[in-house]
């Protein structure tokens, strides 16, 4: 992640706690936004009804500023820098008790821009390149111009030993997948922007 510095100052953010707390706020509004398009309950709904012994990670809870979810969480990296200054002025106003047309209004108009993540060697690029979410991994790296999630899952909710366990394991990763790709083609349709999903499973 690497935020525009120079532009930040010019935008009044060059206060490290103040930049971060706009960004919660920004997060807040784009959860609460993508709540109101995509139905996120129903895909956790049918993780608890898969009958896989999917277990929850509640230890990433507090990733989520709105979206009150057990499994999946938005986990863009966000440039607010690139607002202007009356989003900002209006993103300052934010308060969780009275979201207003305007802030939404906002996300809708700037979302797809503020999670792009495309300032490289100190300039502003139209070039789409992998970056990395978590571990320096292969399959934790995406286009950096897509809406990131992550599923996060724990350990199994049955005791399961040798065969059984590698048979559910792989039933979990297949019954993932096809969620992943019914997830993202929904998110593609109604937001008309680029998702990819990231899978993790905590066994300790």
């Amino acid at each position: 992640m690497t935020i525009n510095t120079t532009l930040s100052k010019e935008k009044g953010l060059y206060d490290t706690s103040i930049y971060n707390e706009l960004c919660k706020n920004y997060k807040y509004l784009l959860e609460y936004y993508l709540s109101t398009v995509i139905n996120f309950k129903k895909y956790e709904e049918k993780i608890n009804n898969s009958n896989l012994y999917i277990g929850k990670n509640f230890k990433y809870k507090y990733l989520n500023e709105y979206l009150d979810l057990d499994y999946i969480f938005l986990i863009n990296n966000l440039f607010i820098e690139k607002l202007n200054k009356n989003d900002i002025d209006l993103l300052k106003e934010f308060n969780k008790n009275k979201i207003s047309d305007n802030m939404i209004d906002m996300i809708k108009r700037t979302f797809k821009e503020i999670i792009y993540d495309n300032y490289l060697n100190n300039e502003y690029t139209n070039k789409i390149y992998k970056v990395c979410y978590g571990a320096f991994i292969p399959h934790n790296f995406v286009d950096n111009d897509s809406l990131v999630l992550k599923i996060y899952y724990g350990k199994n909710t049955k005791n399961i030993d040798g065969n059984e366990f590698i048979k559910i394991d792989e039933k979990q990763l297949d019954f993932f997948n096809d969620l992943m790709k019914e997830l993202k083609k929904e998110i593609k349709d109604k937001l008309m922007v680029k998702c990819e999903i990231l899978l993790e499973k905590d066994i300790f």
